[in-house]
Formats: structure tokens, C-alpha cells, sequence
């Protein structure tokens, strides 16, 4: 006995409910979206206003930074003649006596 006659059924026969007149607005669900909207706004100034802050106090630092550096500069500009000159720095350790790098010793292997 053949299967019965099934009609085959693919993702353009699925129903959905897009489309459909019940589509109309809703007040609570504005109201909900109006809501979520606003506390999205709330959001954003709150971390906008800590961003500026933040810009505000880096701007400051590096304002400061820089008369660090310029009052650094005009110190360094007076003294400068007055410096003493460094002296070379010593080894403690004592000097080997090592070969020209042509004429290095080493071992030698016979085969």
C-alpha cells in the first residue's frame, strides 16, 4: 500500500504573526519602550558627563606636565655652564689578557 499524499511543506509556509493587523499600538507597550528608551538616555549622559571628567582631569595633568617640564628645562639652562664633567666609570673587575680574535687559540681535532 503506497504512503498517503503528504504535501511537503518548506520555511515560506511557516505562519507568522508579522503582517497581521494586530500589529496596532499598544499604550502599555509604547509606554515600556518610551521607558526603556529614557533610561537608555539616562545611561549615556551619566557615562558621557564621567568621560568629559575624566578628559577634563588628563587635560590637566598633561597642562601641568608641561610646566614641570619648562621650569626643568630653565634650571637645567642656568646651571648647565656650572656642571662638572662625569668621569669614566671603572671595573672593579680585573682586565684579561685576550688574544686578537684572529689568533684565537682554541682546541684543534684531528680526524
Amino acid at each position: 500500500m503506497p504512503p498517503p499524499k503528504r504535501i511537503i511543506r518548506g520555511v515560506k509556509d511557516i505562519r507568522t504573526r508579522s503582517g497581521t493587523p494586530d500589529q496596532v499600538i499598544v499604550p502599555y507597550k509604547a509606554y515600556m519602550a518610551i521607558t526603556a528608551l529614557e533610561m537608555e538616555k539616562f545611561r549615556r549622559e551619566t557615562e558621557r558627563e564621567n568621560l568629559m571628567l575624566r578628559l577634563n582631569n588628563v587635560n590637566t595633568r598633561l597642562q601641568t606636565v608641561e610646566s614641570e617640564k619648562a621650569a626643568l628645562l630653565q634650571r637645567l639652562g642656568k646651571e648647565g655652564a656650572g656642571r662638572p664633567t662625569r668621569r669614566p666609570i671603572k671595573s672593579s673587575r680585573p682586565i684579561r689578557d685576550c688574544p686578537a680574535a684572529g689568533q684565537a687559540g682554541g682546541f684543534k681535532f684531528q680526524y
